[in-house]
């Protein structure tokens, strides 16, 4: 199997292409500039380009077997309020090139990173974080997140929507915690390095399928 990587250098995307090696997986990935990354691995095959444009990604899909996506919109920093430094839709024109092109290439599962506090699951978050996502410069990025659900929720493919709670750095693997309508209650962080090995670990499975399960650790 081969496995497309999106969003591969970024703080979670990383991680999810170390544990998708270690798992011995055979990765493509799609990056802006080849020229700055250090993948060395004979297993990742390394295109440049970005998701939004059509042509770079139905050549990174080559091959592939299946999706894992990471892509997120950045901010100048970790900070609320900070600028925002990719497209606001971003993420949601990748994806609409992903369901496009997924026929052409045979392409029939993707497993992406979204967020608890997107869709139900709003309702459930802390009444602070609502307080952000309304006022802040997190508000378009669960609005990309709500709007990828919606494209996938509406196409063809076999998706899953991964939702971590609020991410830290952590290199512990926790056990996880996975909740449907805030059940089990979900903790209130998550490591990344916990988000990547799981969504390599459901890579094989059909626990998950069409489903948005919330992550978290105990």
């Amino acid at each position: 199997m081969r496995i497309l990587v999106l969003g591969a250098t970024g703080r979670t995307g990383r991680l999810i292409v170390e544990e998708a090696l270690r798992q011995g997986y055979d990765l493509s990935v799609l990056v802006r500039d080849k020229n700055k990354t250090s993948f060395s691995s004979k297993s990742i095959i390394v295109y440049q380009g970005t998701p939004t444009r059509r042509a770079d990604l139905a050549a990174a899909m080559q091959g592939c077997n299946l999706i894992i996506s990471a892509l997120g919109i950045a901010r100048a920093s970790d900070a609320p309020w900070s600028k925002l430094i990719t497209p606001k839709n971003f993420i949601s024109e990748s994806m609409k090139n992903v369901i496009a092109q997924a026929d052409q290439q045979n392409l029939k599962r993707v497993i992406t990173i979204s967020a608890w506090g997107v869709g139900e699951t709003k309702k459930e978050i802390p009444f602070w974080l609502r307080w952000l996502i309304n006022y802040t410069n997190l508000g378009p990025v669960y609005e990309e997140h709500e709007l990828e659900e919606k494209l996938f929720a509406n196409s063809h493919l076999n998706w899953t929507a991964v939702r971590p709670v609020a991410l830290n750095d952590s290199e512990k693997i926790k056990t996880l915690k996975v909740s449907f309508n805030n059940l089990p209650k979900p903790s209130l962080q998550i490591s990344r390095q916990s988000v990547a090995k799981f969504m390599v670990d459901i890579v094989k499975s059909d626990t998950y399928d069409m489903k948005s399960p919330t992550i978290s650790e105990n």
